[in-house]
């Protein structure tokens, strides 16, 4: 199914790259466990959880599973929205929205069946990534880095406040290690770090070459991942900020990558649906090889997965359509 969505329509020049950025291309990483402990930890992940367009208009976040055969499942409609970030949690899923002419948005919670769809935070301006991270979730909007507890309470709306880049916004991706908070600032070319508690912010944690614009972020097997649509690549250094290579992989397309996850044995992005262009999930070993441009198709911007935790809950009910390219296949 063709994709034709505005906020993919606009590829670089830098300033084109920014507003795109701005809007949608921010990754959650998910979360293991009833605390939040961050998949990064977990050896391989159970299931990617990505957005998804059923038909034309009408959107939904879908499970895949990372097990063979790969059944792929419907976990909750989201109706004509915009989607921005994903991130798990527990029982729940949530994710980020905009809406009107001041992006106006909200953090949306529900149970892994679909249920009880409510909003965990209003009012926000612009929220995209999201990530959650022992029992709080995180999130990235124009102001700053927000945190709440899992049921809604100690809101922190400003709990990191980042000098605003030029052009707007304060951040693009957000990740974790568990231990401290990594997001990327594309128009100064940097990947920031923060403690967990919001404390020794370093705004130059990781500083990359002019024209890098690192947007999507994730953290697996002790190294950082993250996008650069100029390029066309995703770049990876350790979590210790040694051996930054902004072009470690090539995805060999012009139309992203976009978001990226990982976990100790994959990484993932997704790329493509520009300009009515089939949009896809495309997957890599852990170090570089065996690249899948195409693994999984009618996969849009946010994507999060879910690790080894065997309590983890199930998700989602059976989808009729298989639109899967990789190794899996809908059940």
């Amino acid at each position: 199914m063709a994709v034709s969505r505005s906020r993919a329509d606009i590829l670089p020049g830098r300033n084109s790259v920014v507003v795109v950025v701005a809007a949608a291309l921010v990754v959650a990483l998910a979360t293991l466990g009833w605390l939040g402990v961050p998949a990064a930890i977990a050896q391989t992940s159970r299931a990617l959880y990505y957005e998804t367009e059923t038909r034309a208009g009408t959107l939904a976040i879908d499970r895949l599973s990372l097990s063979p055969p790969g059944a792929s499942t419907q976990v909750v409609g989201l109706g004509d929205v915009n989607l921005f970030g994903i991130a798990l949690g527990g029982p729940y899923i949530y994710w980020s929205t905009q809406a009107g002419p001041k992006d106006r948005g909200a953090i949306m919670r529900a149970t892994l069946d679909g249920g009880d769809v409510r909003p965990l935070v209003s009012g926000l301006p612009g929220p995209a990534g999201l990530i959650v991270v022992h029992g709080f979730l995180y999130w990235v909007d124009q102001d700053a880095i927000g945190r709440v507890a899992l049921d809604g309470s100690h809101l922190r709306r400003r709990f990191i406040a980042p000098p605003p880049e030029p052009g707007g916004g304060v951040a693009d991706g957000l990740a974790s290690d568990g231990r401290h908070l990594y997001f990327t600032r594309c128009t100064d070319d940097e990947i920031s770090r923060a403690n967990l508690n919001g404390s020794r912010i370093d705004l130059g944690y990781i500083s990359l070459g002019p024209d890098s614009c690192p947007q999507g972020i994730a953290v697996a097997g002790g190294h950082l991942y993250w996008t650069q649509l100029p390029s066309g690549t995703i770049g990876r250094a350790t979590v210790g900020g040694q051996d930054a290579n902004g072009r470690w992989l090539a995805i060999h397309s012009v139309q992203g990558p976009f978001q990226v996850v990982a976990d100790r044995t994959h990484v993932y992005w997704t790329w493509g649906g520009v300009a009515g262009a089939p949009s896809y999930t495309g997957r890599a070993d852990a170090n570089g090889s065996h690249l899948e441009a195409r693994f999984l198709t009618d996969s849009l911007f946010p994507m999060a997965l879910a690790g080894g935790d065997p309590s983890s809950p199930a998700a989602g009910s059976r989808l009729p359509a298989q639109r899967f390219t990789g190794r899996a296949s809908r059940a």
